[in-house]
C-alpha cells in the first residue's frame, strides 16, 4: 500500500513539474523540453518497477543452435507460454529470462551454467535439454547447492537417482521410466521374441535401450540387438541392408533417435520397402513426436511407443494446452515444450508459496516435492523422495484422427516411478552398474545372470515361474 501511495505521488508531482515548466517557459527550447520529458519519464518508470518488485532471474540452459535446436528452443516456448498466462509476474515480482545455447556440449553446457550463475545471478536454472548434458550435471549441482535446477527435457536416470541432489527436481521423464513398461507390452501383447533396436550412439537412447530390455527379457522376450550409428548420421542405407540380412531371425525393429535421423532412418525404411520384411516398426519416446508426424508419409501409421505424454490425451488440460500453444505459434506442441511448460508451473506455484522468495533453495525445493499437480497436460503427478515425477505411463500408437497422423493412447500404466515395476526395490535397483550402451546384456540368459545378482535368484525364479512381472 505504502508503495502505490508513493507511485502515485511521484505520478502526480512530475506530471505538476510539466505543467509549471510548460506554462513558465513557453519560450523554452525543444531540447530542454525533451529532457524534462525524459527525466519524468525515467521517474515514473523506476517507481513502477519498486512497485513491481525486483526482477527474479531465471536461466535457461539447453541446445538453441544445431542438430539438437528442437529439444532446447520448445523447452523456452513452453517457459515461455507459462509465464504468459500470469503476466510475466509471479509472487509481485517480474520475470527476466537469461537463455543460454549449450550447442550440445557439455563442456560449453558447464560454462554457460557459471555464467547463469555467476554473471546474470540467476538462482533457478531450467534445463538442460539432452542426455549427455543431464549425466554431467550433477557435477555441477553438487557444487552448487544454493541453485535450484528444474530439468528441462534431458532424460538419463541418474540426475535422480545414484547421482541425485536436492538442488536437481525432475518434474519430467528418465529414458528407462517410460519404456520399461513398452518393452512388457511387446512381449507380452505383441508376442515378439526378437527385437532389434537402431539408436542414436549417445547416452539417452543408451538409457531407452536399457529400458526396454528389462522389460522386454524379463517378461518373456529372448533377445534384444542394438545397432549403435554416429549421432547425426544421415545416411541409413548400410544399416538398412543389416536390417534386411537380419529379417529371418527377428520380429521387429524399433528406432531410437531424434529430429532429422527419425526423417531420415523413415525415407531410407520407405526406400528399402522394409514393410516387406518387418511388418511392425516400433519407435522409441521421441519417434513419432509431433513435428515428425507433420513430415512422414500415412505409411507411419501404426507405429507404436511409449512416454508420459500423449498428444491425443483427451482431457481438458490437454485441450486446452494445445489450443493455446497453437494460438501462440500456428503448431501444435510436443513433450519436450510440455516439460518447459509443467516446470515453469512448478516454480510459479513455489515462488507464490514462498512469498517470490528466490534466494531460499531449500524452501523452493521443499514446496515443489509436496506438490501434486492435478492439471497437467500430461495428467497428474508428483514427486518421490529424489525428486523426479511420479507419473502415468502411455503405450501409444500412431493413428489417422481427422484426417491426421496423431498418437492415440492405447494403454495406460498409472502412478509410475522412475523406477518403475522396481518400486519398493530401489536399493537393490540403484546398486546395479549405470546404463551403458552394451549394459544391461540383450541376451536373455545372460541377462538374468546378470540381475541376480542384485534381486537375488529368487527374484529370478518368480520371474519365470510368473512369464514376468
Amino acid at each position: 500500500m505504502k508503495k502505490t501511495i508513493i507511485l502515485a505521488m511521484v505520478v502526480v508531482f512530475m506530471a505538476s513539474m510539466l505543467f509549471i515548466g510548460t506554462s513558465c517557459k513557453k519560450e523554452a527550447a525543444p531540447v530542454e523540453e525533451a529532457v524534462e520529458e525524459e527525466v519524468a519519464e525515467e521517474a515514473v518508470e523506476a517507481a513502477v518497477e519498486e512497485e513491481a518488485g525486483e526482477p527474479i532471474h531465471l536461466g535457461i540452459i539447453g541446445p538453441q543452435t544445431g542438430w539438437a535446436t528442437v529439444y532446447g528452443e520448445h523447452v523456452v516456448q513452453g517457459v515461455k507460454m507459462a509465464l504468459g498466462e500470469v503476466g510475466n509476474v509471479v509472487a509481485g515480482r517480474p520475470i527476466e529470462l537469461f537463455i543460454e545455447d549449450t550447442q550440445a556440449e557439455v563442456e560449453v553446457m558447464m560454462t554457460k551454467l557459471d555464467s547463469l550463475k555467476e554473471r546474470d545471478k540467476c538462482k533457478v536454472i531450467i534445463g538442460p535439454s539432452l542426455g549427455h548434458e543431464g549425466d554431467a550435471l550433477p557435477t555441477w549441482a553438487q557444487k552448487n547447492l544454493d541453485t535450484l535446477i528444474l530439468v528441462g527435457y534431458s532424460a538419463p536416470q541418474d540426475m535422480t537417482m545414484r547421482d541425485n541432489t536436492p538442488n536437481i527436481i525432475r518434474a519430467g521423464w528418465t529414458a528407462d521410466q517410460v519404456i520399461f513398461r513398452f518393452g512388457e507390452f511387446c512381449a507380452k501383447d505383441l508376442d515378439y521374441e526378437k527385437v532389434i533396436i537402431v539408436g542414436q550412439d549417445y547416452a539417452y537412447p543408451w538409457g531407452q535401450t536399457a529400458g526396454f530390455k528389462r522389460g522386454f527379457l524379463e517378461n518373456g522376450g529372448e533377445e534384444v540387438k542394438a545397432i549403435w550409428h554416429p549421432v547425426e548420421m544421415l545416411d541409413f542405407s548400410a544399416v538398412m541392408v543389416d536390417l534386411k540380412d537380419s529379417a529371418d531371425d527377428y520380429d521387429a525393429v524399433m528406432y531410437n533417435g531424434g529430429g532429422a535421423q527419425v526423417l531420415a532412418f523413415w525415407k531410407a525404411w520407405e526406400q528399402y520397402g522394409m514393410d516387406e520384411f518387418y511388418p511392425q516398426l516400433l519407435g522409441g519416446a521421441n519417434i513419432p513426436d509431433v513435428p515428425i508426424l507433420i513430415e512422414v508419409s500415412d505409411n507411419f501409421e501404426g507405429l507404436y511407443s511409449s512416454m508420459h505424454y500423449c498428444d491425443g490425451l483427451d482431457i481438458p488440460a490437454n485441450i486446452k494446452f494445445k489450443e493455446d500453444y497453437n494460438a501462440l505459434y500456428n503448431e501444435d506442441p510436443d513433450a519436450i515444450v510440455l516439460q518447459g511448460y509443467d516446470s515453469m508451473r512448478l516454480l510459479i506455484q513455489a515462488l507464490e508459496a514462498t512469498g517470490g522468495n528466490v534466494d531460499d533453495t531449500e524452501a523452493l525445493e521443499e514446496a515443489i516435492l509436496a506438490m501434486t499437480i492435478d492439471d497437467s497436460p500430461r495428467g497428474h503427478f508428483s514427486f518421490d523422495e529424489y525428486g523426479a515425477a511420479i507419473q502415468d505411463i502411455y503405450i501409444k500408437q500412431v493413428q489417422i484422427v481427422d484426417g491426421k497422423l496423431a498418437n492415440v493412447v492405447i494403454k495406460t500404466f498409472p502412478d509410475e516411478s522412475q523406477f518403475g515395476p522396481y518400486a519398493g526395490m530401489e536399493e537393490q535397483y540403484m546398486s546395479m552398474p549405470p546404463d551403458d550402451r552394451d549394459y544391461p546384456s540383450g541376451n536373455k540368459d545372460e541377462y538374468l545372470e546378470d540381475i541376480a545378482q542384485y534381486f537375488g535368484q529368487e527374484y529370478v525364479d518368480n520371474l519365470i515361474a510368473k512369464g514376468g512381472w
